[in-house]
């Protein structure tokens, strides 16, 4: 509360004439004083701006099938997109690592898989002898060797470095100066554990990096029932154009987008989002033989309430989107599966349609169903969207060829593909319609794009780059 006080008052001095909002792990925003009732709703609301983005970045290109990954400079987080809608959880566990199962957030909260693994996470050897890359952190301050603040652990942006993913000249845009040679001489004692040299460590450190991301991409996907085959990837964070084109290549993804700023991208996608509200009332209850007249009233007390919140925050009844949802489980289970519910009033024959779908999607998140056994309600839900204006998107200039965006070349270590000569550009000079054939790099201030051997780079109408994996 006191941050968000101190924050409204400094906008206010700034003579902000909007009312400012928060984000919430919901994928929505709320007021300042709404946020401040139940903080808790605040939780992972950073990264969820970037799920949001996507999925508006998906509604505008027409990809309603997504897999986000953001990887920045302590964390990699994922989440899944299906058929445009957002996957929300009542499941979430905050901090949960291997060894800890992580402290249970029974709120909506955008689904979300989180590990260990950024720019910034220290390369070590464990008591066995194993390479591990994170969950340990050099952060910003001192952050990595390279930077030459005080680091002398080695991290995955030093292994970048080595293998000349990164540019020492062009880091930041070329505003902060990294070094090469504090990054070999932190990676030298990982090469002397392993009597490889400097190079070939730096490799091990981004192979054991990316199995740990692969991992987790596999959680938000595999593991929820979807072929991953059957979406596109969205790399964001600073580091998502870097182990990107990787990763969407390993998971047969045979579509990335690297959209504009992807460092910068989760805040655009707080830009895109609603005013949101979640509701729920715990009513345990059959699904065959339930009192439909309970049922009814108590989605409309929610939406009454929804109504009354928004009234107040000047959002007029006709722009108030509702989204009802249940938790339904097996009689005798303890876990639940969200499943929709219709609008307007739940009539006798809409039942056995809530209990097929529940069994549709419990056997999609379990392998299995069990169609013969009665079923219950455990909570009722309601989603209240108070819709309001989004900024425009614009487009960019189209160009026959990327040359005017050509830098020059160097050579790139693409471990099993070998070291190659690739081709620079600045992307901030392509235009619509460009295309660039893998080995290259495309740089940014605040990011890079590696284009491995193979794959094929389109710039969309919108500056995105569409990234062909070949797979």
């Amino acid at each position: 509360a006191k941050y968000l006080d101190t924050l409204k008052t400094r906008l206010t001095e700034r003579e902000l004439k909007e009312e400012p909002h928060a984000m919430l792990s919901n994928g929505g925003t709320a007021t300042f004083e709404r946020a401040k009732e139940v903080p808790i709703t605040m939780i992972e609301s950073g990264p969820v701006g970037g799920v949001i983005g996507a999925a508006a970045l998906g509604e505008i290109i027409d990809e309603e099938n997504i897999i986000t990954f953001d990887i920045g400079g302590t964390t990699a987080k994922t989440s899944l997109i299906n058929k445009g809608n957002v996957r929300i959880t009542t499941e979430y566990k905050l901090e949960q690592n291997p060894r800890f199962a992580g402290y249970p957030v029974k709120m909506p909260v955008v689904d979300i898989i989180e590990i260990g693994a950024g720019g910034g996470s220290i390369a070590w050897i464990d008591d066995v002898g194993v390479l591990k890359v994170g969950p340990k952190s050099a952060g910003a301050d001192p952050g990595p060797a390279c930077y030459g603040l005080g680091g002398k652990e080695p991290t995955l942006t030093d292994a970048n470095l080595i293998a000349a993913r990164i540019d020492p000249a062009s880091f930041l845009g070329g505003e902060f100066k990294v070094s090469l040679d504090l990054a070999k001489e932190a990676m030298a004692p990982i090469a002397e554990h392993f009597n490889i040299d400097i190079e070939e460590a730096a490799l091990g450190v981004i192979k054991t990096a990316n199995n740990n991301m692969l991992n987790a991409l596999k959680l938000i996907s595999v593991r929820r029932g979807y072929d991953p085959r059957d979406f596109t990837m969205v790399g964001m964070g600073g580091n998502g154009a870097v182990h990107g084109p990787f990763l969407a290549s390993e998971l047969k993804v045979d579509k990335l987008i690297i959209p504009n700023m992807p460092s910068t991208f989760s805040a655009w996608g707080m830009l895109m989002t609603d005013l949101r509200q979640d509701f729920i009332q715990t009513q345990i209850m059959p699904v065959v033989g339930c009192d439909l007249d309970r049922v009814n009233a108590i989605y409309e007390e929610m939406e009454q309430e929804a109504l009354a919140i928004y009234t107040k925050q000047g959002i007029s009844p006709e722009d108030v989107v509702f989204a009802r949802s249940a938790d339904l489980r097996y009689i005798g289970q303890e876990h639940t599966v969200k499943t929709a519910v219709t609008g307007g009033k739940i009539k006798e024959e809409d039942l056995p349609v809530i209990r097929q779908a529940f069994d549709r999607n419990h056997h999609q998140a379990y392998t299995f169903s069990l169609e013969d056994a009665a079923a219950e309600f455990a909570n009722f839900n309601l989603t209240a969207f108070g819709k309001v204006n989004k900024p425009d998107i614009k487009t960019v200039c189209p160009s026959g060829t990327p040359e005017a965006a050509y830098k020059g070349e160097r050579i790139i270590d693409f471990d099993e593909q070998g070291r190659q000569k690739s081709k620079v550009y600045d992307r901030m000079k392509l235009g619509s319609g460009n295309r660039i054939q893998g080995p290259a790099a495309v740089e940014e201030p605040k990011s890079v794009t590696i284009l491995y051997p193979g794959q094929e780079l389109l710039v969309d109408d919108y500056g995105n780059l569409i990234i062909y994996t070949g797979v």
